[in-house]
């Protein structure tokens, strides 16, 4: 054979054969699919239905056995309620009658089944019915977790407990009660459809045989807010313990910022001006006035709280009862006592109608030792309704706005206020001056403490100066004045001595000493530091140090034009170098006081007389005592032997 056979190629016929088997093929294909799809689909369908069947046979079987199960135990006595909370799924059944008693009406009721299953998965709809009668009972555990809405109720009623349900939520026990006032108790659905055959009954309430909680004796939301507020402030909470120095005993304020270190940095007092009266009288206007003049023309620290600013934020959920008038009062009390407490002034502008509400604010404030003004703003109903700038007076003329304070809601007018004004005979700024004299005079404008009378401003430096030494060491401070180095002064230097030592020249205690002296040619004044706010406090008293500047400023300047010092010659200085004190002895050669701690320095006399005088005329009769002077000049502190 040969290696290779050969076949010949199709004939035509035998190519149009096979083409047409193609054909057949591709035509046939999708039919054969889908019979395919539908053949899986009828398997599933039948493999689903058998599941189906044996189910609902399970169920069927089931549920016979229920019935059997809830005929045999319903034959049976009535289960006793302390009985139910342990009786079985399987002897659960209603009695086959239930009778209640409404006042004279009887409704009977006869169930055949009970569907404790639904009752369990669906609880009991709530219900609003005040007058029903029950044939189902309420469940304990049921009401224990889901408590059911409170109506009330007066009503005499009996509950005869379903022990189907009974099985899955213990019960009440059986109760028959008579009701003779109002009380709140839980309510129970006026009818079980669906799981429920037989005959239907409407629904009653009784009360529980619970610890139920006495409901509030009123209704008015604003009221019960108030009995709350009320409970809630009656309670006394703990003092808080805020840092070791108060736990040891002392007051709170050993934690904070002592109230006199902040007010003499701020330099000024906190205070509080409670501004009271009825409305229209000019509260708002008057401490407008005022805050605008404090802040403007003296750079203050103050703020007005009033009804604008407050019911928009920290009293927005109050109303005009008595109740929440005494609350907004209460709240703007312990609010002006903080800002206050902060070293601000605080303007309050409230009507404040009642007077133990302002006395409790003043209380509060007396409490925390901070200055409290009942401003009263005394105005005639008849000269407010003529004002009237938010037509709220014509209101209650119409009888559209009621209970008004001050018409037909009480003002108590204030006993003693501390300012009084009557704004209709007085213009606006003579109000605010009035209210402004008055801080001014108690010293709450100036940050030191008053120390001197009302009315007269403390002395530069906010420190009485007085230099004298007591009678009782005189004699001893003359034996040592014998001991110590002699100076010899004129009239002039016995002059400033005198202004020195009485304290017309405070803060000086001395003659300048150089620090002071050319802070005072150059500036006109002197920084002091009397409540040691930078630890300068007591500068003017040390000896001048060029070389040690301190890290920070007094914070005070006070007034100085004049250079108050003493010249001695070369012969003085010389002898009372190394000496701790000096005598100072008049020309009459009587000693009037001891210098301490005595700086000698270089006497500029040019220097000293162009920066003062600006001139170097030695005709001026200052100038010429200022050329006739030593070389040198002493500073120190003195103390006045006796008056001179």
């Amino acid at each position: 054979m040969a290696k290779y056979s050969y076949s010949a190629p199709p004939s035509a016929k035998e190519k149009k054969k096979d083409d047409n088997n193609d054909d057949f093929v591709q035509e046939r294909m999708p039919l054969c699919v889908g019979i395919c799809v539908l053949l899986a689909i009828v398997f599933v369908l039948s493999r689903t239905g058998d599941d189906v069947i044996t189910k609902g046979k399970q169920q069927q079987q089931q549920q016979q056995q229920k019935n059997a199960n809830i005929r045999s135990v319903s034959s049976a006595a009535p289960v006793p309620p302390s009985a139910y909370a342990t009786i079985t799924p399987a002897t659960s059944a209603i009695p086959a009658t239930t009778t209640t008693t409404t006042g004279t009406t009887t409704t009977t009721a006869s169930y055949t089944s009970y569907n404790a299953a639904y009752a369990t998965q669906n609880p009991i709809p709530e219900t609003t019915t005040t007058s029903t009668t029950y044939s189902a009972a309420a469940a304990a555990g049921y009401a224990t977790q889901n408590p059911i809405p409170q109506q009330q109720q007066t009503t005499t009623s009996t509950y005869n407990v379903a022990a189907g349900y009974a099985t899955q939520n213990p019960v009440l026990q059986q109760q028959q009660q008579k009701q003779t006032t109002t009380q709140v108790y839980p309510t129970i659905p006026e009818q079980q459809p669906n799981y429920m055959t037989g005959t239907t009954t409407t629904t009653t309430t009784t009360k529980p045989d619970c610890d139920c909680p006495t409901p509030p004796t009123t209704t008015n939301d604003n009221d019960l807010m108030a009995q709350l507020r009320a409970k809630a402030l009656a309670a006394t909470t703990p003092h808080i313990i805020e840092c070791s120095a108060a736990e040891r005993g002392e007051s709170q304020a050993a934690c904070h910022l002592p109230a006199s270190d902040r007010y003499a940095a701020l330099e000024q007092k906190g205070a509080t001006l409670w501004m009271t009266g009825c409305s229209g009288a000019g509260k708002t206007t008057i401490a407008t006035a005022l805050e605008e003049r404090l802040v403007k023309h003296y750079g203050k620290h103050v703020y007005r709280l009033d009804g604008d600013n407050l019911r928009t934020g920290l009293n927005r959920d109050l109303g005009f009862s008595s109740s929440d008038r005494a609350e907004s009062v209460r709240r703007t009390g312990e609010l002006a006592t903080l800002f206050s407490d902060a070293g601000v002034i605080t303007l309050v502008g409230l009507i404040s109608p009642y007077r133990a509400d302002r006395d409790a604010v003043r209380k509060r404030h007396e409490e925390q030792g901070i200055p409290f003004y009942e401003v009263f703003l005394d105005v005639p109903v008849d000269e407010l309704k003529k004002r009237d700038p938010k037509g709220q007076y014509a209101k209650v003329e119409s009888g559209e706005l009621k209970h008004f304070t001050c018409i037909d809601d009480p003002y108590e007018e204030p006993l003693q206020p501390e300012v009084t004004l009557k704004t209709h005979e007085l213009t606006i700024e003579q109000s605010a001056n009035i209210l402004f004299r008055t801080l001014e005079r108690d010293g709450i404008l100036m940050g030191a403490p008053k120390v001197t009378p009302p009315g007269l401003p403390n002395p530069d430096g906010d420190e009485i100066v007085d230099l004298h030494v007591p009678p009782e060491l005189q004699a001893e401070r003359y034996a040592e004045a014998e001991t110590l180095p002699k100076v010899l002064i004129t009239d002039i230097d016995l002059n400033w001595l005198q202004t020195i030592g009485e304290g017309w020249a405070s803060p000086l205690k001395g003659f300048m000493r150089e620090g002071t002296l050319l802070e005072t040619l150059h500036f006109n004044s002197i920084l002091v530091d009397p409540f040691n706010l930078t630890a300068n406090q007591g500068r003017l008293e040390r000896s001048t140090d060029f070389n040690n500047f301190p890290n920070h400023p007094p914070p005070t300047r006070v007034s100085m034009s004049l250079p108050i010092t003493l010249s001695c010659t070369s012969y003085t200085k010389d002898a009372i170098e190394g000496h701790s004190a000096v005598t100072l002895v008049t020309q009459m050669g009587q000693m009037v006081a001891i210098l301490r701690n005595p700086e000698v320095y270089h006497n500029r006399k040019e220097e000293i007389v162009t920066r003062m005088y600006g001139v170097i005329d030695p005709g001026h009769p200052y100038i010429e005592n200022i050329y006739k002077g030593g070389p040198y000049l002493i500073g120190g502190e003195v103390e006045l032997l006796d008056r001179i």
